[in-house]
């Protein structure tokens, strides 16, 4: 379980598949997303489920509304290429459901966890150029660069539509100014660097500067 300041992030459990299949069928979630996809049952949520189980190349979490419990959306990994330490990243929370600040405080968490504990060193994304909530959480508040535009990539509402790829880095996600708080709700506190060791017996015992 990872902890936000809004939000939490968990493993996808079998009692969230009523509302993902919620989730993934909306109109307003299914218009603002990249990928494209039939309308999805129940027992296809089951399944879609069950082939994400040990996959090693996706990793995806619920987001919960810390003050409730209740699932609000879906972040994650995807594509995950170990060698060169890189991801695809995408969240999508249901509309009315999500606290505002929600999203930046979900991708920031994830940020974290990604570069700090997963071990990564890129996150890149895609976005819909008219997608204005999506651009502001990525770009504006957390820290991802605009690298590219795909001109007429997708199809929405009968119109070809530009596809904006975006990514950070770990340098990227440092220089936010609250990448520490961040970083700290995702691995704990700082450690604090052994300044010498003492032999007791036969045992050396390494010691902090204040003796505890």
């Amino acid at each position: 379980m990872l902890t936000g300041r809004l939000v939490e992030l968990r493993p996808v459990r079998a009692d969230d598949l009523d509302f993902l299949a919620a989730l993934a069928n909306c109109t307003p979630v299914r218009t603002h997303v990249v990928g494209w996809g039939w309308p999805i049952s129940a027992e296809g949520q089951r399944e879609w489920l069950q082939r994400s189980i040990g996959d090693p190349h996706l990793h995806r979490l619920t987001v919960t509304d810390q003050a409730t419990g209740e699932p609000i959306g879906l972040t994650g990994l995807w594509e995950l290429d170990w060698h060169n330490q890189s991801a695809l990243t995408a969240a999508k929370l249901m509309p009315g459901l999500a606290p505002k600040g929600a999203g930046s405080d979900a991708i920031k968490l994830l940020m974290a966890w990604a570069f700090y504990e997963v071990g990564l060193r890129r996150l890149h994304s895609t976005i819909l150029d008219f997608n204005g909530a999506s651009l502001g959480a990525y770009v504006r508040r957390c820290g991802f660069r605009v690298e590219g535009r795909e001109r007429a990539s997708v199809f929405r509402r009968g119109e070809w539509r530009d596809l904006i790829r975006v990514a950070a880095l770990r340098s990227d996600f440092d220089a936010l100014p609250d990448a520490d708080e961040y970083v700290e709700r995702v691995c704990g506190p700082r450690p604090v660097p052994v300044s010498g060791v003492e032999r007791v017996g036969s045992e050396p015992v390494a010691y902090a500067p204040n003796g505890h």
